[in-house]
């Protein structure tokens, strides 16, 4: 009996423990999401992928838009966003991303927690918390003048899985909880989820299939091939569907269309994504030696065969791309999966280094809630002052007036450009950057406009389709967009060519010289003028 009764309360005692454990991991989990930070509704990517979504609410006339009438190339994340948009309302968004950043966090304290053999971990989330949060990222932006703590936890070539706020690219969170489950040894919940990640965002889909290949290579080096087996079926079954609809929607019906269409996204439109002449510097290749010391921590763990085989298989991939110079297998990203192996190398590394430390308890809770305290406090002065995720001002008039007198027939010509070459090295992120001076003209911010306004648009530089015959149009549109701008004296002739398109207003920037008796002013305020064509 007295057995019985000890073991009752050894089980009571755990049991007590574990629920602690979880509730002040979802407490701290809570208090990454609110750190992080979040961008307000509509910032940066989510101008192009809410802006199906907003077609289908409807959304101010954007249901008529050309470029929300385009393929969509996350069907998915947009039919789900229209849902939302209809039944609950677009602040769910933001309830969305602050779940996904809570997901973030607790899949790798628990990975953490699985590879170190961790009781508890409070100094890891503490530190794990500061170099996420947003205040440390504003105090390094403005004292260094670069956002550091971002690159802690940003792949290379800027790709990342947590923006500014809800896009497609947070879905990176499936992938990383598929190699959590890898972790615990979970194998076919872990492939379907690698796999799965691909249904919202199926740029994911190299990096699912060389975690897959890792997957399958550790099963067969401990000569499982029944596993190995299963993995790869099921990987082929989960993805297949979504190969099948791409290639369907977006395969080239023309090759030499298809080819050009690929060369305009990839170098014109997103080379700091493709080329690495633009983004490999000196931080990639600090990001690359923090991502393979926590590959060599992993040694002798169940995730070491299969990330090691993932960043070879990278390798190999960003080398054929750097040889051949083809936009379509750059335009894969072979380099996509550091979106999620810099997050793990934050994680582990973090983990090996407090596994390794032996601090007084009092010392070390103490430190941490004094950081709790400053990245919960830093928050609050972020978002109270409103000193992150900045829009130039200059446009809000101008855009204030169209949201209130846009009409349905009415289409707005906006200034764009294409970017202009730089042979400067790196990507680094804005996001707590000082915003644009009042009188600044920022033709890429620009493409806030359809959301922003509800009204139609002729093309932004932001925004791009992606079926091949739509970016051919997408670059005629730019193409005249600069010529038109290019002219200080807008004569007939050009003014007939605007109404061809369809055109009947323009957004002008104060300081750009453009006269024409063929316009009539509506409204000047901030740094644009609004017109109506004759």
């Amino acid at each position: 009996m007295r057995f019985h009764t000890t073991a009752y309360k050894e089980l009571f005692a755990h049991g007590l423990e574990m629920r602690y454990y979880w509730l002040l991991s979802i407490l701290l989990a809570m208090i990454f999401a609110w750190s992080h930070t979040q961008s307000p509704l509509f910032y940066s990517n989510q101008n192009q992928y809410l802006l199906h979504a907003a077609g289908k609410v409807p959304w101010g006339h954007l249901s008529q838009d050309w470029l929300a009438n385009t393929r969509d190339p996350t069907p998915v994340f947009s039919g789900g966003a229209t849902i939302l948009w209809k039944t609950v309302g677009v602040w769910s968004f933001q309830v969305i991303y602050f779940l996904a950043l809570m997901g973030y966090f607790l899949l790798l304290s628990h990975l953490v927690r699985v590879v170190f053999s961790l009781k508890w971990h409070f100094g890891w989330a503490c530190v794990f918390i500061l170099l996420h949060a947003g205040i440390l990222r504003f105090a390094s932006d403005r004292l260094i003048g670069v956002d550091y703590p971002w690159f802690f936890h940003c792949g290379l070539a800027s790709q990342y899985i947590l923006g500014p706020g809800l896009q497609p690219s947070v879905f990176g969170v499936v992938v990383l909880a598929g190699i959590v489950a890898y972790s615990s040894g979970r194998t076919l919940l872990a492939v379907f989820l690698v796999a799965a990640a691909n249904l919202v965002h199926s740029t994911y889909l190299l990096a699912a299939a060389m975690l897959t290949a890792g997957f399958i290579l550790d099963h067969l080096l401990r000569r499982d091939w029944k596993t190995a087996l299963k993995c790869g079926g099921l990987a082929l079954l989960t993805v297949s569907p979504i190969v099948i609809f791409n290639w369907l929607k977006f395969g080239p019906a023309d090759a030499e269309l298809f080819r050009q269409s690929q060369a305009i996204i990839a170098w014109d439109r997103i080379p700091h994504h493709t080329l690495l002449s633009r983004w490999f510097d000196w931080i990639a290749a600090v990001q690359v030696g923090w991502i393979l010391l926590a590959v060599a921590f992993l040694y002798r763990t169940r995730l070491f065969v299969p990330l090691l085989t993932t960043c070879i298989l990278a390798a190999v991939g960003t080398l054929m791309v750097l040889q051949t110079h083809h936009a379509t297998l750059a335009l894969m990203f072979p380099w996509r999966i550091s979106a999620v192996l810099v997050p793990i190398a934050t994680a582990i590394n973090l983990g090996f280094l407090f596994s390794k430390i032996r601090c007084a308890p009092t010392w070390c809770q103490g430190i941490g809630i004094v950081i709790l305290l400053f990245t919960t406090g830093g928050a609050f002065y972020l978002y109270y002052n409103k000193l992150a995720y900045r829009e130039p001002e200059g446009e809000n008039a101008a855009m204030d007036y169209v949201a209130s007198t846009a009409t349905a027939e009415d289409l707005y010509l906006v200034p764009a450009r294409f970017a202009k070459p730089t042979t400067k090295r790196g990507v680094f992120s804005s996001t707590f950057s000082r915003g644009p001076k009042r009188d600044a003209i920022v033709y890429f911010e620009m493409a806030r406009f359809r959301l922003t306004t509800g009204a139609r648009l002729f093309v932004d530089f932001k925004s791009i389709p992606y079926y091949a015959d739509d970016i051919i149009e997408w670059k005629r549109r730019v193409e005249r967009c600069v010529r038109w701008f290019g002219q200080s004296s807008w004569n007939e002739e050009l003014i007939a060519e605007m109404k061809q398109e369809g055109i009947t207003h323009v957004v002008v920037p104060t300081q750009t010289p453009i006269t024409s008796s063929h316009l009539e002013l509506k409204f000047e305020g901030g740094t644009y003028r609004v017109y109506q064509l004759k």
